[in-house]
């Protein structure tokens, strides 16, 4: 990988672990069941155009993205499937809603009437005639979309429009159903007796979605007619609990050169703040890695109760005095090693000492968030172990 690696840092992305992970998913649905594959957030951090190419081949039925500038990017570069944005839009997006082919969220009722004026409009600058529409009903996830009691309405409107064409509806599960299964399944009620008032005023044929990667494997009656998911392509699965479940296959891996080696002497201070200090003779490696990589940049997340809070607290305290058990990680080919001293913006140490073959120019394979590593990060896409292209950031 070293003759082909533009970089002292880097993320592999393997394509044909995604099309594995297509495939497991696909066995998992009913055989009339349509897949709309998640690609927002630049795929996670997975790269948006070279996954969608992945699952456009593949034959995905849809593709989700959560705001229309990602819509248009996907457009742009010949990207032809139908895309889905989740998003709430603003009315100076219509225009390019029109022009890209985009499926669009409809989740109050000011959206109906910017898509309606941009109809009427007849601007030279739109495309199509046509606007598809997928309403969005809200069953507890608080917030965005039409309350049940204001969806037939909403619905009657969006088809009152020349124009319009009301494809779908769909809902969104806000607890994690190993946490809270009960509430999802109130929230799969919610949403089958909504659809019912639609089938009752009416309205019929409407491609009807609520299940994520969680439902796909915990609640198999909720697939209706798509289900939507994005952790199971990208080679994870929603908790420990659901390993096994499917055999999915991990297509990324960020890697670094070590670039640097010293011995450091028995009580030396490691790192900003010397908030680690040997015990013996340490051999100490460092990493081209930072904050600016997104390496160790973790949100800060609410509690969601006090035994959450209290796990918090204990994990913050084992950080403190550098517990094995919370100290973060990184593996070579001779074995782990753990980071030692602070995280800094641009450098990282690691203690390798007693590991073979740590040395300079040595990968090192390293734990991080996807979402969170910084796009200048170059991504080399692969394919059965060939490299199939690198993908730079314009400021790279």
């Amino acid at each position: 990988m070293q003759q082909i690696c533009p970089s002292t840092k880097w993320v592999e992305i393997h394509l044909d672990a995604i099309e594995h992970n297509y495939l497991q998913v696909r066995q998992r649905l009913d055989d009339k069941t349509r897949l709309l594959g998640v690609v927002k957030a630049d795929a996670y951090g997975h790269g948006a155009l070279e996954v969608a190419r992945v699952l456009e081949k593949m034959g995905v039925d849809m593709l989700g993205v959560t705001t229309v500038e990602e819509g248009c990017q996907l457009r742009e570069n010949q990207i032809s499937i139908p895309i889905l944005v989740f998003a709430p839009f603003l009315p100076d997006e219509v225009e390019k809603i029109i022009s890209y082919d985009l499926t669009v969220t409809v989740a109050a009722k000011e959206q109906i009437e910017w898509l309606k004026q941009a109809l009427l409009s007849n601007s030279p600058d739109i495309n199509s005639p046509d606007i598809k529409v997928h309403l969005k009903v809200e069953t507890g996830m608080g917030r965005t979309g039409f309350m049940p009691a204001e969806i037939t309405e909403a619905a009657r409107e969006v088809l009152a429009v020349p124009g319009l064409i009301l494809e779908g509806v769909y809902s969104h599960f806000a607890t994690a159903m190993w946490k809270n299964k009960r509430y999802a399944k109130l929230q799969l009620k919610l949403f089958q007796e909504t659809l019912q008032k639609l089938e009752q005023a009416g309205i019929n044929e409407l491609v009807k979605h609520i299940s994520n990667s969680a439902a796909i494997l915990d609640l198999p009656e909720a697939q209706l007619d798509m289900v939507r998911t994005g952790t199971l392509l990208y080679g994870q699965v929603p908790s420990p609990r659901h390993e096994g479940m499917l055999e999915l296959m991990d297509p990324w891996l960020f890697k670094a050169r070590i670039i640097h080696l010293r011995e450091l002497p028995a009580g030396y201070g490691v790192g900003y703040g010397r908030t680690y200090k040997t015990t013996r003779k340490t051999m100490v490696a460092i990493l081209p890695i930072g904050f600016m990589d997104g390496f160790q940049m973790e949100p800060v997340l609410k509690p969601a109760g006090f035994w959450e809070l209290l796990k918090g607290g204990i994990k913050q305290f084992l950080y403190y005095i550098n517990h094995p058990l919370v100290t973060p990680s990184v593996l070579l080919p001779g074995g782990g090693a753990r980071i030692i001293g602070k995280v800094g913006m641009q450098l990282t140490m690691i203690n390798v000492t007693g590991i073979k073959g740590a040395e300079i120019g040595t990968e090192v394979r390293i734990p991080v968030r996807r979402t969170a590593v910084s796009l200048a990060v170059p991504r080399l896409y692969l394919q059965d172990s060939k490299l199939m292209g690198i993908r730079r950031s314009e400021n790279t």
